[in-house]
C-alpha cells in the first residue's frame, strides 16, 4: 500500500498487520485454509454491531464475517499470532493467524474495547461500536493509520443528490470505486438517507419520460451498485419496495437487442406454491428474497457478474435456504402436517407431486446443515413415515415424481445407510426392494437408472459395521440378483418364450452395461457370496454373451467384468475361466478389432498384461497353449512376447517367483529329503515333495470364518456341487 503522506522509519507497514489466514475446523478435526486477506474491524449496520471482516487479497472477496460477541469466546495462540474461537452463529471453530504480532495484537486490543463497550448501557452500544470502528482506523502509528484512510478512499466520498442532471457522475463514482475499502464506504453512502431509494425514483421519472439515453445510464448504474458486492446493499436492493424497480432498471441492457421483460415475468409468472402453510412471515420473506437472488445470478446479470459477486450471491442463497430449513425444523406441527397431506392424497394428484418435489428440495437443503441438524431432520423425517412415501413415489406414474423420490433416497444414505436398509429388511414383501431392482432393469427414463445403481451399490456396500448388512445382502442374493443375470442371459437368447411365461422386452444396451457395472462391484466386495453364485450359475458365461453385441462399450463391459474376477486372484475363478474356455470369446473380440487403438484393445492388453505381472500360472499356461497362435503376429506391443516367455520359463521350471504363500522349488526338495521315505497317507502315488506342496496348497485356500459361517447353513446338494 502506497501513499503521499511522509511515513517515519520506524512506523510499521500497515499493510502487514492486516495481513492473515483464516482457517476453519471441518468435520474431521482437521482445519480449512480459507484464503490469504487484510482483516478490520468494522461497523455492520445490519446488526448495528462491530464486527471482524477479512477481504481476499487475491480476488477481494469476503473471506470471514464475524459479529464480535459480548461473550469470552476468543482465545490468543501461536506465540501471540493467532486469534481463535467458537462461532455461536454457525457452531464451527474459526481461527485467523497473522503474519505479523503487532497486527494480532491491535485487533485484539479492539475486539478487547468492543466488549468492555458491551458491558455499558443498552443505549449505548451503537455509538460505542462506531466510536471504536472509528478509533481503528485512525489510532495506531500515524503514518500507517493515514495510509489506510487515504488508500482505502474513505475520505470525502459524497454522492451528489440523484437527478436527471447528474447522473451521469452518479454513474462514474460507483463504476470507478477500486478498493474493497471505498466499496464499503460507497456501499454505506448509498444506504444512507434513503439514498438508493432517491435513485430508483430517478429512474421512474426517466422511464416515464422514455429518455434512452438516461434508461442506459440507470442500468449502468443499478449494475455497478450489484457489482459492490455488498451484503447490506443486497438486502435494500432485494427488498419488496425496491425489488421491482431494481429489476426494471436492469431491463435496459445496452448490449442486447431488444429490452427485457423481468418485470412481467416476476410479477405474472411466478407462482409461489405453499404445500404446506407457513405460518411464520419472516421466513416467507426469505424464500421470496432467495428466488429474487436467483434470478438476478442466473437470469438478469448472468453475463456480466465477477465471480466475487456471483459467490456473494451464491453464499446469500444458502444461507438463507439453512435459515429456512432450520426455522422449519424447529416447529412442532409443520412436518405433522407434511405428512398428513402426502398420506392423504394419491400419489397421481399434482398435489402430492408438488408435495414430492418439496421433500427433496428439503432433503438437498440438508447437506449443508450442521451434522446434528441433518440427523435430527431425517430422523424427523422418517418418524413420520418417509420411506413409506417413497414407495409410493418410486412406483409413481409420473417420472418426474420417480426422480425426486430417488433423490431423497440418495440424500437418506448419504446421511445414514442403515435406516433405509433397516426398512427393506423389514418392509412386507420388499416392495420398495423390488421396485429399485426392476428400476434399474426395465426403467428408460433418463436419469432413474443411474440414480437407481449408485442407491444399490451404498446399500450393497459391505464396509458398513452394522448387522443389517448382513440380513440386506442375504435378501439380495437371495430374491432379486437373478433378475439382473437373467437380463443380460435374455439378452441374445434365440429361444422363444414358454407358454405360461410372461412377455419380456428385452433390455436396452445402456442397462446391460449399469447391471455389469453392479456385477463388478458385487464381485470385488462380496468375496465369497458372489463367488459361488457366479460359479454355479455361470454368470461370467452370461456376461460375455455380451462380447457379441454391436456396442462397443458393451464388449468393453464383458472384459472388465473378467478381468475383475481374475483380480481377485482367486484359485477358484481362475479354474472355472480356464476349465470352461472363458477367454475364448474375449480373445476373438480382441483378435477382430485388428490393430485400432481403442479402448476394447487397452482392456485386454491390460488384462494379459496382470495375468504376466501376476505370474497367474494357470492362466499363462492357458493363454499359451490354446491362443498362442493368434498372438504370434501381434508386434506393436510387448505383452504378448513376454507372456510367452513366461510361459516358457514355466515349462522350463526355472527363473519363476515363487507364488505368494508357497515356498521355492529348492525349499519343497529340502523338505522332501527330511521327509520319511514311506508313503504319506492321502497321498498315495505322490512324492513328499509333491504331498508337501498339495498340503501347502490346501492350506492358501482355508475358508475364513464368514465363509465357513455360510456355508454351514448350505444344504448337502450345495456341498457335493462345491
Amino acid at each position: 500500500m502506497t501513499s503521499s503522506s511522509p511515513r517515519d522509519d520506524d512506523a510499521p507497514d500497515y499493510s502487514y498487520m492486516q495481513r492473515v489466514k483464516v482457517y476453519k475446523l471441518n468435520e474431521n478435526g482437521t482445519w480449512d485454509d480459507k484464503g490469504t486477506g487484510h482483516v478490520s474491524v468494522e461497523y455492520m449496520e445490519q446488526s448495528d454491531a462491530a464486527g471482524l471482516v477479512v477481504i481476499s487479497e487475491e480476488d477481494t472477496s469476503t473471506l470471514l464475517i464475524h459479529r464480535i460477541s459480548r461473550d469470552d469466546i476468543y482465545q490468543r495462540q501461536g506465540a501471540d499470532t493467532i486469534i481463535s474461537w467458537l462461532d455461536p452463529e454457525i457452531g464451527t471453530d474459526i481461527a485467523i493467524s497473522f503474519q505479523e504480532a503487532i497486527g494480532c495484537n491491535y485487533i485484539w486490543g479492539q475486539i478487547q474495547s468492543v466488549q468492555e463497550e458491551y458491558c455499558s448501557s443498552k443505549g449505548e452500544v451503537a455509538r460505542a461500536t462506531r466510536r471504536v470502528v472509528d478509533e481503528f482506523h485512525v489510532s495506531g502509528p500515524k503514518a500507517a493509520s493515514e495510509d489506510c484512510f487515504q488508500d482505502s478512499g474513505s475520505g470525502g466520498i459524497e454522492f451528489p443528490c440523484p437527478s436527471l442532471n447528474n447522473l451521469s457522475e452518479v454513474v462514474k463514482i460507483i463504476s470507478e470505486v477500486a478498493s474493497p475499502m471505498a466499496h464499503d464506504k460507497v456501499a454505506a453512502c448509498l444506504v444512507k438517507k434513503g439514498y438508493l431509494r432517491k435513485l430508483l425514483d430517478v429512474f421512474r421519472t426517466i422511464e416515464d419520460l422514455e429518455d434512452a439515453e438516461s434508461l442506459v445510464l440507470t442500468f449502468k448504474a443499478v449494475k455497478g451498485i450489484v457489482l459492490l458486492n455488498d451484503t447490506t446493499l443486497f438486502d435494500h436492493l432485494l427488498s419488496d419496495d425496491t425489488v421491482m424497480d431494481v429489476v426494471g432498471a436492469l431491463e435496459y441492457d445496452p448490449e442486447l437487442p431488444t429490452k427485457q421483460n423481468h418485470r412481467a415475468f416476476l410479477r405474472d409468472s411466478v407462482v409461489f406454491k405453499e404445500v404446506v402453510p407457513i405460518t411464520d412471515p419472516a421466513i416467507r420473506v426469505k424464500i421470496h428474497q432467495t428466488y429474487r437472488i436467483g434470478y438476478l445470478k442466473d437470469v438478469i446479470l448472468a453475463r456480466v457478474l465477477d465471480d466475487a459477486t456471483f459467490n456473494t450471491l451464491s453464499s446469500l442463497m444458502l444461507f438463507n435456504n439453512v435459515e429456512v430449513a432450520l426455522a422449519l425444523l424447529s416447529d412442532l406441527t409443520f412436518f405433522q402436517e407434511l405428512f398428513t397431506r402426502l398420506h392423504a392424497h394419491e400419489p397421481s394428484k399434482p398435489e402430492w407431486q408438488d408435495l414430492v418435489a418439496f421433500l427433496q428440495e428439503l432433503c438437498s437443503i440438508a447437506k449443508y446443515l450442521q451434522p446434528v441438524h441433518r440427523a435430527q431432520l431425517f430422523n424427523t423425517l422418517i418418524c413420520n413415515g418417509l420411506f413409506n412415501v417413497m414407495t409410493l413415489a418410486v412406483g409413481a406414474p409420473v417420472p418426474k415424481t420417480r426422480l425426486f423420490a430417488l433423490d431423497i433416497l440418495l440424500s437418506s444414505l448419504h446421511q445414514d445407510p442403515s435406516t433405509l436398509r433397516n426398512f427393506l429388511n423389514h418392509q412386507p414383501k420388499h416392495e420398495l426392494f423390488g421396485l429399485l431392482i426392476s428400476g434399474l432393469v426395465t426403467s428408460d427414463q433418463d436419469g432413474v437408472q443411474e440414480q437407481t445403481l449408485e442407491i444399490l451399490r451404498l446399500l450393497l456396500d459391505p464396509e458398513s459395521v452394522e448387522s443389517s448388512v448382513n440380513l440386506f445382502l442375504e435378501t439380495f442374493y437371495d430374491k432379486y440378483v437373478d433378475q439382473l443375470v437373467g437380463a443380460l442371459a435374455y439378452c441374445l437368447t434365440s429361444k422363444p418364450p414358454e407358454e405360461n411365461e410372461p412377455p419380456r422386452t428385452p433390455s436396452s444396451a445402456a442397462t446391460l452395461g449399469l447391471i455389469v457395472e453392479l456385477l463388478c462391484f458385487c464381485v470385488k466386495y462380496h468375496s465369497y457370496r458372489i463367488k459361488y453364485y457366479v460359479l454355479r450359475n455361470n454368470v461370467v458365461e452370461k456376461v460375455l454373451k455380451l462380447t457379441q453385441r454391436p456396442e462397443r462399450f458393451l464388449v468393453v463391459a464383458a472384459v472388465r467384468f473378467m478381468r475383475t474376477c481374475i483380480g481377485l486372484k482367486d484359485e477358484f475363478y481362475h479354474r472355472y475361466l480356464t476349465k470352461n474356455n472363458l477367454f475364448e470369446p474375449v480373445i476373438n473380440a480382441f483378435v477382430l478389432n485388428g490393430e485400432r487403438y481403442n479402448l476394447l484393445n487397452s482392456t485386454v492388453i491390460e488384462m494379459v498384461e496382470f495375468i504376466r505381472r501376476e505370474n497367474i500360472k494357470s492362466l499363462i499356461m492357458h493363454l499359451v497353449e490354446n491362443f498362442g497362435s493368434k498372438f504370434e503376429n501381434i508386434s506393436y506391443v510387448e505383452t504378448f512376447a513376454e507372456l510367452k516367455i513366461r510361459y516358457e520359463q514355466l515349462q522350463e521350471g526355472r527363473g519363476v517367483a515363487p507364488t505368494p504363500g508357497t515356498a521355492p522349488p529348492e525349499a519343497l526338495a529340502s523338505a522332501a529329503r527330511l521327509l520319511p521315505q514311506a508313503e504319506v497317507p492321502g497321498f498315495r502315488g505322490l512324492d513328499s515333495a509333491a504331498a508337501l506342496r498339495t498340503q501347502r496348497g490346501r492350506e492358501s485356500r482355508m475358508m475364513d470364518k464368514d465363509e465357513e459361517d455360510y456355508f454351514s447353513t448350505g444344504s448337502d446338494d450345495d456341498d457335493d456341487e462345491v
